[in-house]
């Protein structure tokens, strides 16, 4: 599990970079575009706010794995042994339950958008969905990961 979970944190970091490139890009050559010739092509917009939102589905597991997620660090240094313990498993599977949630409607929104199409590109908005259950189910393996450490006995934060 952990050198799925290793591959997959490096893959989706490696995708969120080109993406994070790829929106830069973009929208530096809109504005020089725009500045210069009077001219923005009007598929630039939309793509950069698709690469957005696929940027910020596929770092979720990023983050999580790299402790970059905000915790409520008040309660963490409050409790400690047992009680600490009980604290993230509770927080666990809240997670758990927030990020099947969110793969289960991310699915539900990639179906009921499958006919509809995006203006400027004519894209598929299933496409740009699909992000969403694939970003929140990869950081379910990882809360599943961090859950399994600390039922192990783990120290992970």
């Amino acid at each position: 599990m952990k050198k799925l979970l290793g591959l997959m944190e490096k893959t989706f970091a490696a995708a969120s970079m080109i993406g994070i490139g790829l929106m830069l890009a973009i929208i530096f050559l809109q504005v020089i575009s725009r500045y210069f010739f009077g001219y923005s092509p009007s598929y630039s917009e939309e793509l950069s706010r698709y690469l957005f939102v696929w940027v910020v589905f596929l770092s979720l597991p990023v983050v999580s794995r790299q402790g970059g997620h905000m915790v409520v660090g008040l309660l963490l240094e409050r409790f400690t042994g047992a009680r600490l313990r009980r604290l993230k498993i509770a927080g666990g599977l809240c997670s758990i339950t927030f990020l099947a949630i969110m793969v289960y409607q991310g699915i539900r929104m990639i179906k009921l958008a499958s006919w509809q199409t995006s203006p400027a590109m004519e894209l598929p908005m299933s496409y740009v969905y699909i992000a969403i259950p694939l970003g929140c189910a990869a950081m379910l393996l990882v809360a599943l990961d961090e859950l399994v450490d600390v039922l192990k006995g783990g120290t992970r934060s």
